[in-house]
């Protein structure tokens, strides 16, 4: 059992040696890759949300549209009404 102890034991340090030994460049390769990945998806998403924003406002536009035709043909209608009622109103003349 301590052989197999012994053994994992010297397995370890080597392999923290080994991680040790690394030069200090692959970490900075990583962490810029990394950086340039954390970059590459914050820019889709701006994206993505830039596209969302547009639609959004496209459809904004469409329903305003929508909104001021309506407005348009209730007013007409309004007018129409009151015309209708003004023409069909009794005049004073007719009473007595």
């Amino acid at each position: 059992m301590r052989i197999l102890l012994l053994i994992f034991t010297f397995a370890l340090g080597n392999l923290s040696h080994y991680a040790i030994a690394q030069p200090p460049t692959n970490d900075a390769k990583l962490l810029h890759a990394e950086q340039r990945d954390a970059r590459l998806r914050e820019q889709q998403e701006l994206k993505a949300r830039t596209n969302d924003l547009q639609a959004q406002q496209e459809t904004t536009r469409k329903l305003l549209d929508q909104q001021d035709q309506y407005l348009k043909a209730l007013r007409a209608q309004i007018e129409a009404t009151k015309d209708a009622k003004a023409s069909t109103a009794p005049t004073h003349k007719d009473t007595p």
